[in-house]
Formats: structure tokens, sequence, C-alpha cells
């Protein structure tokens, strides 16, 4: 609270105390009092006025001071009228009585907004377990009688499938780390999982996995890592050109271990790269594939960055996508809080 900024909004009031002041002066001396009385008259008022409107201006300073202090000390801003004291001045305590108001509001609106989620992803939990029964019932049904047309059910059963786990991941990915089982595994063990599900995609296009140096230590949360790697392995198969070959590699850091994973497929724009993690973004080789979501890898990067661990992409249009997964050693992991 600037001084220049007080007098300006006081500028009414310096006005009628000016024109009380002359008002005086031409009373006292009509009544033919001696000068140096009226001088003496004016003085104490203006004195007075001088004081009352310096004592006023340091006290509101300080607790407009004070407000902004504590504006930027509270993390949660909707609770800074709860921490505020009631000031002795007239205009702070309206002012406390309004931000107490609309802080209570704006909780209640939080905490109604919180409820209805947190009832939103039961549902949605509730749902992907429901819809799952039936799948797998039928995928076992097709399993008694393979014909031509069973199996071309069977892979769009397996898509709904993929599809579902993705929406049971975007549902909890508000707080997906309390879902977290964090252990010791090894890269070939999670590899293996996610392979275990993409596997007939992947011979459908012809793929070829191969595999260097994957029996490196990890800790981890098997599911969630097996998601990712599930999601850059589909991305591999739906972006891919003949031959398509997948390597996956593991290196052993200093304070990290390195999955990499390569494919030889269309490589991605280079201007779309520092894009690839964004929500819905699909670049110019979604706006080609009807089947892109642009969902997958944004799940991804938001469940590698829950569990410590740095997802990065690197790519060359025509000659395929390098995509990196540096999981933290346990010392460095327990900084997630996981």
């Amino acid at each position: 609270m600037k001084f220049t900024a007080y007098i300006l909004d006081c500028f009414f009031s310096l006005i009628c105390m000016l024109v009380a002041a002359l008002l005086l002066f031409g009373l006292l001396w009509l009544i033919d009092i001696p000068v140096v009385f009226i001088l003496l008259a004016e003085a104490i008022v203006v004195i007075t006025f001088i004081v009352l409107l310096v004592y006023d201006f340091f006290r509101k300073r300080s607790y407009y001071n004070l407000l902004y202090k504590m504006m930027k000390q509270v993390d949660e801003k909707t609770l800074l009228g709860e921490f505020l004291t009631q000031p002795h001045f007239l205009e702070g305590q309206i002012l406390v009585d309004i931000l107490r108001r609309c802080n209570k509001y704006q909780n209640d609106q939080i905490s109604d907004a919180k409820q209805a989620n947190r009832e939103y992803r039961e549902y949605i939990d509730s749902w992907v377990h429901e819809i799952k029964t039936p799948i797998t019932l039928a995928r076992l049904m097709i399993e008694n009688e393979k014909n031509p047309t069973t199996l071309r059910i069977d892979d769009e059963l397996r898509k709904i499938d993929t599809y579902v786990e993705q929406v049971l991941y975007y549902a909890r990915s508000t707080d997906v780390e309390k879902d977290f089982k964090v252990e010791k595994t090894t890269l070939q063990i999670l590899v293996n999982a996610a392979l275990k599900n993409y596997s007939k995609p992947l011979i459908q296009a012809g793929g070829k996995p191969v595999f260097c140096r994957l029996d490196i230590p990890v800790f981890a949360d098997s599911k969630s890592c097996t998601f990712v790697i599930g999601q850059i392995i589909s991305n591999a198969i739906k972006y891919r050109k003949d031959s398509l070959q997948i390597v996956f590699s593991g290196q052993k850091e200093k304070n990290a271990v390195i999955l990499t994973i390569s494919d030889n497929g269309i490589g991605i724009l280079a201007a779309d790269l520092p894009r690839i993690f964004d929500k819905g973004f699909t670049g110019y080789n979604g706006r080609h594939c009807s089947k892109s979501t642009g969902i997958g890898l944004y799940l991804s990067q938001k469940l590698c960055r829950k569990m410590n661990i740095y997802l990065s992409v690197s790519s060359v249009l025509g000659q395929g996508t390098t995509i990196t997964m540096s999981f933290p050693t346990e010392s460095y992991l327990q900084e997630a809080g996981v």
C-alpha cells in the first residue's frame, strides 16, 4: 500500500478539509479575531487532520501488507479468510467478513466437486470390473469355437479390453499413486508382461521383439509400468512400416536404470515431438490414422511422473522412434513417496 495511492483515495476528504479551513478562516476574520489566533486555529485543524490521516494510513498499510504476505504463504488460497485476524477499522472488518463468506462458499463448492469426482471414479472402477467379465466370457466362448469370424471378433474384443483398461487409468490418474505397489522386479519381467498383452497384434503385424541386457533389477509398480510399456508397443504397431522390429535394451547407470524401446516405424515429425505427451495430441501421424486418440502417451507420462520415472522420446521421420524410461534407484524412488 503506497502513501501516494492512499492520498489520492482520500482526495475528497482533503478537499472537504480545505474548504472547512477556508470557511473557518473567513468566519473568524469577519468577527475580528486577531490573525495570530486565526492562524493558530487553522494550524490546529490542519495538524489534527494530518495526524489522523497518517495514523489511518499506517494502521491500514500494516494490515493489508500482512494480508498480502499471508496470501503468498498460504497454499490453499480458499482458507485465507480463516487465518486473518480481525482488524480495528471498519473497512477491514467488512473485507474480512466478505472474504470468509466467499471462502466458505468456495470450499463448499470444492468439497461438492471432489465428492462428485470421487463418486464418478468409483463408478468407473465398478463399471470397468463389471465390463471385463462379459469380455472375458466372450473370449472364452471364442476359444471353444474358433473360426475366421470368431477370431476377428476376438481381435475386436481385445481392442475393447485395451480401451477399457485405458479408461480405468484415466479415471484414476488424479490419485493413481494410492494404487501403487512398488516391488523389486526386472526389466525383462516388465517387458514380457507388456508383450504378453500385445502378443497377438504384434504377431499379426509381423513384428519381431529383440531383447538386450534386460536382466537388470528395478524397483517399480509392475502393473503401471506394464501399462506404459504396452502403450509404447501399441504405438509401435500402429505406426509401423514393413518388417516391424522393436528393440528393448537395458542399461544401468549410477542413479538410474534405463529402458530403451526403439522401433523402425514411420517416426514422428520433429515439430510434433515437444507436444507428444500432451493430452489429446495426435500430430501429423494421428491425422492420418483414425485409431489415434492422443491419450495413451499422455497417461503414460502422467503415470511415470507419479512413479518418479523420467519418460522421454526421440525420433527421426521415416526411420523410427526411441522412447526411454529412466527408473530411479531405490533411494531416489523414496523421494516420490511411493
